[in-house]
């Protein structure tokens, strides 16, 4: 004959996240003490391997990423979770870093604001030459929507012209205005 086994207990998990993120409190809020309690290690890790305001930032992230997520099964090591998250999150910003750095380094010229810093009388010159002989529908209508701020729609009603008729001689415009510059 052979004996029942006992029953074994049911081990409760040290996190139930499903459980945490049902439970209403009186105000009407998530109760998130528990993951507060695990944000104070998370930041305190960060802090060790980054800089104190990418470690605030990086927690922070981590956190909202984990309370919006939606909660599939209890979270049996949420200190494991948050650390996997936030160094993903790591990841991605110097992985971003890396990209803007490269950028910047193949491209100068668009982070240069010395050209357009230093323009001079004989520039302001040419550049009102070169609107003073564009004719007069063309320059009107480059006037109206680049200094104006008129869109090709208000300028078309003002003239009684369709829209497309503007939008040709605002192409005509600049194309005219380039090219007297270049000269």
């Amino acid at each position: 004959m052979s004996r029942p086994t006992p029953a074994r207990p049911v081990r409760k998990p040290a996190f139930d996240a499903s459980a945490e993120a049902s439970a209403p409190t009186t105000s009407g809020e998530r109760p998130d003490a528990t993951w507060r309690a695990h944000l104070v290690w998370l930041r305190t890790r960060l802090r060790s391997r980054f800089s104190a305001d990418l470690a605030d930032d990086l927690a922070q992230e981590t956190y909202l990423r984990l309370v919006g997520r939606a909660v599939d099964a209890p979270v049996e090591n949420p200190r494991g979770l948050l650390m996997t998250v936030a160094t993903n999150l790591a990841r991605d910003v110097f992985r971003r870093d890396r990209v803007r750095a490269d950028y910047a380094a193949r491209a100068p010229q668009a982070y240069a604001p010395t050209d357009a810093a230093h323009h001079t009388a004989e520039d302001d010159f040419q550049v009102r030459e070169a609107i003073r002989s564009l004719p007069p529908k063309l320059r009107d209508v480059l006037l109206l929507s680049k200094i104006g701020g008129l869109t090709n729609r208000e300028i078309a009603q003002r003239y009684g012209l369709s829209v497309r008729a503007i939008d040709k001689r605002l192409q005509q415009a600049v194309t005219l205005f380039v090219a007297r510059l270049r000269d």
